[in-house]
């Protein structure tokens, strides 16, 4: 089986997650910064690299995406293999989106999640 874009997107979201998770911890610890010798330019790069990761936007948008492209995923292996029935393809789709449907019609009881 040969990774496609989107599979291959799905896999890169999901290396992303866990690296927001690193970068955006619940409890962030204090760097002492004077034991590293770094330039100036270098820091302030840094530092607005993770003030943009750390706010609400790009993580409820992340979320958001990630989440919605996690349906996909399954679909988008099932796909590309060889031996897929193109005649079962309306079906998984169809499943898919009912799926999707069914989380809209239920969209305040997702986010309290």
């Amino acid at each position: 089986m040969y990774k496609t874009r989107w599979v291959e997107r799905n896999y890169c979201l999901e290396i992303f997650g866990k690296l927001h998770e690193q970068v955006n911890p619940p409890v962030c610890p204090e760097i002492n910064e004077s034991l590293w010798n770094w330039y100036r330019d270098t820091k302030t790069t840094a530092h607005g690299l993770k003030s943009s990761l750390q706010s609400f936007g790009v993580t409820v948008g992340f979320t958001v995406l990630k989440n919605s492209l996690d349906y996909l995923k399954g679909l988008s292996a099932k796909l590309q293999k060889r031996d897929v029935d193109i005649f079962e393809t309306p079906t998984m789709i169809e499943n898919i989106k009912s799926e999707i449907q069914c989380l809209r019609d239920d969209i305040a009881v997702e986010f309290q999640r």
